[in-house]
């Protein structure tokens, strides 16, 4: 993936948008930016460049996906972390107007960050423009995604194969996240539904002990596919 690339078209959006940087610690959009895959990192995004933020216990995996930032590993949370490295290099990098994704952002977390900033630097709400980009995939996110609906596809002849009256629901989950793990999936987008019988008109139906009945529907939903970001 061409994380650098990403980046380099964010930072060209900046100017366009009143900002002077980006800090971004939704781990979807940070992925999709830097390739970490982690569950705590934050990434500030910068016409200067742009430097990735995570803990100690991230330290190895950083260093190995992380891509077209400088990487910091601090003693605290990542947000924590990019509040007190803007406090000491805004004026170095011209930084008066901080951009943040406000849907992914807690009061708390925009309230820890404003104080952690020097008193000249005002936070703004940013538009999605990290979920704009991820809006026009490059031909490899195309060609994952066809290999997202292949494994998809592949479990069907599972499904069928597995469900049998007398066999539980979880019994069949099971066997459709193993088949899905080894087809090439990263993971199960939520937990996995097998709802049969009466449980099949149930929205969100979570596989559980109730056996598959002899005759009636039987709801499934399950996996993600190989990752486009």
């Amino acid at each position: 993936m061409d994380h650098t690339g990403r980046q380099r078209r964010l930072q060209s959006a900046l100017a366009a948008n009143r900002l002077d940087a980006l800090l971004i610690a939704y781990p979807p959009n940070v992925r999709y930016l830097c390739g970490f895959t982690g569950s705590a990192g934050a990434v500030v995004i910068s016409e200067g460049g742009s430097v990735f933020f995570t803990d100690g216990r991230y330290k190895e995996q950083a260093n190995l996906e992380v891509q077209g930032a400088r990487v910091v590993v601090a003693r605290k949370s990542p947000l924590a972390a990019a509040g007190e490295w803007l406090a000491d290099h805004a004026k170095k990098f011209g930084v008066k107007t901080l951009g943040i994704e406000a849907e992914h952002m807690t009061v708390a977390e925009r309230s820890r960050l404003a104080k952690a900033l020097p008193s000249g630097l005002r936070l703004r709400e940013a538009p999605p423009l990290v979920e704009q980009a991820r809006m026009i995939k490059d031909a490899e996110e195309v060609e994952r995604l066809r290999a997202a609906v292949l494994v998809g596809a592949s479990l069907f002849d599972v499904i069928l194969q597995t469900i049998r009256p007398g066999v539980k629901e979880i019994e069949v989950a099971a066997e459709l996240e193993y088949a899905a793990r080894r087809a090439g999936a990263d993971g199960m987008s939520f937990e996995t539904i097998i709802a049969s019988g009466p449980r099949s008109a149930l929205p969100h139906g979570r596989a559980s002990d109730a056996k598959i009945p002899a005759r009636g529907f039987v709801a499934a939903s399950t996996l993600r596919g190989p990752c486009p970001g």
